[in-house]
């Protein structure tokens, strides 16, 4: 059996176990509460990450309809410096059109002042066709009129 020394040795070790045991209940209660907020972290985090994937795969997504976005912008900006070309040559065109136009107005003014010319002179050389007709008659006139003189002089000489 045991003696009463040791008896109260047990009992002071016992108190003192169960001392140790307390303080490691709190110690483990304590561990366990952490593991719990530990646990909750940890399915915060899963559940972040799940997110992050999500928003990192919409923005993949986002980034490749802007590329997509840049592509047509880009396909409309060449076709709109296309257009401008278009439309520089078209102005141009029109210019072209418009100083041809003003030339022909030039020139058909020119030829209608060429045409009252024409006439003015055709009506000149019809009058200097007449004067030279007359001219012509009256030379033949004239040397008829000699020829009658020479030989008028002639036959009163004989």
């Amino acid at each position: 059996m045991l003696t009463q020394d040791q008896f109260k040795q047990l009992i002071s070790e016992n108190t003192s176990l169960l001392s140790q045991v307390d303080e490691l209940s709190l110690i483990l209660n304590e561990r366990e509460k952490e593991l719990k907020v530990l646990r909750a972290n940890e399915a915060r985090v899963i559940e972040l990450q799940s997110r992050i994937d999500l928003q990192w795969e919409e923005f993949q997504m986002i980034q490749g309809k802007i590329s997509e976005k840049e592509h047509q912008v880009k396909g409309v900006v060449e076709r709109g410096l296309e257009l401008h070309g278009e439309l520089l040559e078209a102005a141009k065109l029109q210019q072209d059109y418009k100083d041809l136009l003003g030339e022909y107005s030039y020139l058909e003014a020119r030829y209608g002042d060429i045409l009252t010319q024409l006439e003015v002179m055709q009506k000149k050389n019809l009058l200097l066709e007449k004067i030279a007709g007359k001219i012509g008659e009256m030379g033949s006139h004239l040397a008829n009129t000699i020829m009658e003189r020479d030989e008028l002089i002639a036959g009163r000489g004989q």
